[in-house]
Order: structure tokens, then sequence, then C-alpha cells
């Protein structure tokens, strides 16, 4: 191939691509810290994939500028991470901070979840330095490039490593949010990669996947009290934090399906309520469970995370809290 052939550039692309796409969740929260910077927040929230699926944040009308530090798994630990960061880091004082919870997010701790930890070494580390080790003691920084195949003879990997960092970036940044124009929910839709579409299981199948979603996966949180007691220990220091600054924290939880929350551990929610309840500081707590009438099976895409349609709902009813409640 000569190198000013079309096809070349066309491998560029495909290079530069991958990069992004296989690195998507680094560069999502390294862009919103830059963003956090160069043009600041009145609003930050962090979470999981429940808040990255569930708000909409630039809709959020009463939360001023909002930048969302969500991914998928993300638990309390890196939560306040992100937190401090943006606090030490944006470029105006930030007003509110909205921290996103799964009923079974007391229990979790993701350096130590072998089905997860990838995000250590993979975006943590390459985020917060050793910092972002947590509990994974001999985890190492993975360099984004290693992931990515091409001709290194063609494409030299310092050419493509710059390019790629500068336009990965620069392209979520423009994006603006998680999902957008390049990347849509559907795209990540845990369901749809088993080829199940959730709105076409009968009613018996949907309490099937949710069955297997809690007693299978979250319900078995509750084994992990060591981790159960770092995380009050890491609330309690976030919530100190947020005061410090001036801030007072709102903790949501997103809707679920009536399917999930059927089989979900009933321990957990008196759980968040106690720990919430003997803290130094008044929080508040919002769970849009309490309005499960609000949504129909129809606005999910699987037994406990929303589509399209289901986060405009959530979004909305965020809001009017803020409005009448939060700020009112």
């Amino acid at each position: 191939m000569s190198f000013s052939d079309r096809e070349y550039f066309r491998n560029f692309e495909k290079i530069s691509w991958s990069y992004l796409s296989k690195n998507y969740d680094y560069y999502y929260l390294k862009a919103m810290h830059e963003k956090n910077r160069l043009d600041g927040a009145d609003t930050i929230i962090v979470g999981s994939s429940h808040a990255l699926f569930g708000i909409n944040e630039h809709d959020l009308t009463y939360a001023g500028k909002t930048i969302q530090f969500s991914i998928a798994s993300q638990d309390l630990y890196y939560d306040f991470l992100h937190i401090k960061k943006a606090f030490s880091e944006g470029k105006k004082q930030i007003k509110n901070c909205f921290i996103n919870f799964g009923y079974y997010m007391l229990y979790q701790d993701v350096s130590r979840a072998e089905l997860v930890k990838h995000l250590v070494p993979n975006v943590y580390m390459n985020l917060f330095g050793e910092e972002g080790k947590h509990n994974y003691v001999d985890a190492v920084a993975r360099d984004p490039l290693s992931v990515v195949e091409y001709n290194k003879d063609l494409y030299p990997p310092d050419i493509i490593r710059s390019w790629c960092e500068f336009w990965s970036n620069r392209t979520v940044m423009e994006e603006g949010t998680f999902f957008n124009n390049i990347n849509s929910r559907a795209n990540h839709n845990m369901l749809e990669v088993r080829k199940v579409i959730w709105n076409t299981l009968s009613e018996e199948e949907k309490y099937d996947v949710a069955k297997d979603r809690t007693l299978n996966g979250h319900n078995k949180h509750v084994k992990y009290e060591e981790s159960h007691i770092e995380n009050i220990k890491i609330i309690q220091e976030m919530v100190s934090f947020l005061y410090t600054n001036g801030v007072k924290p709102l903790f949501f939880i997103t809707p679920y399906t009536k399917y999930y929350n059927q089989y979900i551990y009933s321990g957990y929610k008196p759980d968040i309520y106690k720990v919430l309840d003997e803290l130094d500081y008044p929080v508040e707590f919002f769970d849009m469970n309490d309005f499960q009438d609000e949504f129909t099976d129809e606005d999910f895409l699987d037994s406990d995370h929303l589509n399209d349609t289901g986060a405009k709902k959530a979004t909305v009813l965020l809001d009017s809290y803020l409005e009448n409640v939060y700020f009112g």
C-alpha cells in the first residue's frame, strides 16, 4: 500500500475509531473533567449505569450547567474521587452534587469484583494515578493504545498516540454527553448483546430476566460486609467534604421495573435509610421507585435500565423534585 493511497487514510480513520471505542469510558470521563476545568459546572452528577441511562443531565432545568461523571459499574469510592477532582479543578464553584445509588451500592467495590475490576487499570488509574487502584493493589495502568491493532511500520505509534488522544478527547467534548450521535443507549443494552429485546419478552420471561439479574447478581453483594463498612465511611467523608464546600448532597435512585423490584434484596433500602439518617449532616434522598406509576415496561431497555423515553421521564421527575423539594 502506498502512503498516497486513499486506503492509507481510511485505515487511519479506522484506527482512530477503534481507539475511541475501546477506551470510551476513559475518554468520556477525561473529557468531562476537562469540560469542568474549561467551562465549570453548577451541578455535578456521579454514579453508575443507572444514572448514565436514567438522567439526561443537560435537560435538568433547575440544576444549571450540569456535568455527569458516571459510567457503568462505578462505585462510591470512585464517585468520591470524581467529586474531589471536580471541586479542586473546576473553573467555578460547584453548587450542587447529586449522587446516584443502586440499592446494592453500599456493598459494591469495583476494585474487588472480577467482572468489572478491569475498569481500574483501563480507566481509573489513567485518571487518578495510584489512588485509582483502591483495593486492586497489584493493578498496573493500561496504555490505551495497547488494545488497538495496527501496522506500526505504516503508522508510527508516537503519531497515532498523539492524534488518537487529541481526536478522542475533542470528539467526546464536542458531543458533550455519554450517549450522543456516535454512541447510543441501545449500543450499551446488555440484553441486546445476548440477542434479547426486553419489550418482546413475555411477562414470565421478564420475571426470569429480573430474577437472574438480582438473585445471581445484585443480591449477592450483601455478603461483602467489609465493603459495606468501607462504603459507609466513604459516604461520611463524602458528605463532610461537600458540606465543607457549601453543598448539601442529594442521593437519588432511578426507577426499576416491577420485576426487578420484586426480587431485589428487601434489606437494602432500610440499610440506605439507616446510613443516611446517621450522618452528621442532613442530606436529601429521592427514590424514583416511589413513583413507579409514572413508568411502564416500554420505558426500559432491561429490568433496571431506562431507554431514551424512560430517561426523559426520569429527568422530568428529578427536575420536579429539584424545583419543589431540593430548591423549594
